[in-house]
């Protein structure tokens, strides 16, 4: 049965991000009333309840991120603040608290996305800030979230942070049986870029995916679940949805140093300019088989493959027309 749960957010202004905990009976909201909520699903009465709100940033909180449930209840947001701060549910007193376990700040500007890496690469996450620095962080003991060692980072190409179209993006490939790969969108080159890490594990540029009318405002790989070949979708400012394609190229290549990858074929299977606003979100189920989208129209657009291999609208949904909210 299709239904929408519709609740108050109880934020004091614009919610900039909402994340769903691994198993999807959690979620954390953010706002730039510098606030991030933590809401439980009551299965029993069919509802979302506020279970704790806290100032986590001294500026506008923009991403969350959880990280994979065998570390436990761990957080990390990101803020115009400059900051990444990762927060651990603990208990004190018989009540749930959110404790700040580390604080992480990046002087080169605004950090404008955060997200865990799968979990079979340990605990670790990448950022995103707004002049085009990845830099990568890892807990070396999982047991002492503490301490996070930088073990990589790379420019992504020139996106001045003070810029308003220096919006930059990122999304982790959760394939077991490659090598380390994200996808990231690189503001005003209006593309996103796939890199890799080299044999030296160094991070490499390869595949561009181009094709985009505006600045890239979120990226998504899909989880693999055995395909032989990669999804990723992309929400663009030109207010299209595309899903690009990536298949094995078994000519390959080289790059500088000698180190020789196995590229990839990148077609765009799919564009869709149906949401006729700026899209800033895109999203994949937990299969890699359903796209989510959601648009400064108002509504959130799911999109699922044909037998025929052709992606269709399966549904539009819109909070405001309440019980009839799926559309087809």
């Amino acid at each position: 049965m299709n239904q929408v749960t519709k609740f108050d957010g109880s934020h004091e202004d614009l919610i900039h991000d909402v994340a769903f905990n691994y198993y999807g009976n959690r979620l954390a909201t953010c706002s730039s009333d510098q606030k991030i909520k933590i809401w439980d699903y009551n299965e029993s009465e069919g509802i979302w309840e506020s279970n704790i709100s806290f100032k986590a940033h001294s500026c506008a909180v923009l991403k969350t991120s959880w990280a994979h449930p065998e570390y436990g209840q761990v957080l990390a947001s990101c803020s115009f603040d400059r900051s990444v701060m990762v927060w651990e549910e603990s208990y004190h007193d018989a009540a749930k608290k959110w404790t700040l376990l580390a604080t992480l700040r990046d002087g080169s500007g605004t950090v404008q996305d955060v997200e865990f890496a799968p979990n079979h690469l340990g605990l670790r996450f990448a950022i995103v800030a707004a002049d085009g620095k990845v830099k990568i962080y890892e807990a070396m003991d999982v047991t002492n979230l503490a301490h996070w060692t930088l073990i990589g980072s790379f420019d992504v190409g020139e996106g001045p942070s003070k810029d308003e179209e220096g919006n930059h993006c990122l999304s982790w490939c959760t394939s077991k049986f490659t090598t380390q790969m994200m996808v990231v969108g690189c503001a005003k080159d209006h593309v996103a870029k796939i890199f890799r890490q080299d044999h030296n594990n160094k991070w490499q540029a390869c595949e561009v995916l181009g094709g985009h009318g505006g600045v890239v405002h979120d990226v998504s790989w899909a989880p693999n679940m055995g395909r032989s070949y990669h999804l990723i979708a992309t929400a663009c400012k030109d207010g299209h949805v595309r899903i690009f394609k990536l298949t094995d190229d078994n000519q390959g290549g080289a790059l500088t140093g000698g180190w020789t990858r196995k590229l990839f074929n990148v077609t765009c299977i799919a564009d869709f300019p149906d949401h006729s606003a700026e899209v800033w979100r895109v999203e994949w189920n937990v299969t890699g088989t359903i796209l989510s989208s959601s648009g400064d129209d108002g509504k959130v657009r799911l999109w699922k493959a044909t037998f025929a291999g052709d992606w269709k609208c399966m549904s539009v949904v819109s909070a405001e027309d309440g019980s009839s909210a799926f559309q087809r």
